[in-house]
């Protein structure tokens, strides 16, 4: 199925260059800061059921720590309901990520602490 897909970015820097399944899903997502999580939406990318691969680019100021380190995370869709127009993808710090496809697009911000795998 296609999809918009939808990344809030928890770093408290940028990420860019953020490939879903080896598909483009947007070029650059600002830093975390309380009331916002640097999110964006991008159409479309194809998935189903099952692991989600998530790579991205750690931005941040010139000299800083890893900076275009690129780094892959792997979150499970455990269902794809037949309405749904998005594919919320949370990325967290610790380098994990949570992914959820809905009808709606997702405003609540699940910690890193809460993802399941």
């Amino acid at each position: 199925m296609n999809i918009d897909v939808s990344i809030y970015n928890y770093w408290p820097r940028a990420i860019y260059d953020v490939a879903v399944n080896g598909q483009y899903a947007g070029g650059a997502y600002m830093a975390y800061h309380p009331g916002g999580a640097g999110g964006s939406t991008v159409c479309c990318v194809k998935v189903k059921p099952g692991p989600i691969s998530i790579d991205y680019s750690l931005g941040g100021p010139e000299g800083a720590p890893r900076l275009g380190e690129r780094i892959h995370a792997t979150a499970v869709l455990r269902e794809l309901p037949g309405d749904s127009r998005v594919l919320t993808v949370h990325v967290y710090p610790n380098e994990t990520a949570v992914a959820e496809a809905s009808k709606e697009y997702v405003d609540e911000r699940p910690g890193p602490e809460e993802k399941t795998q």
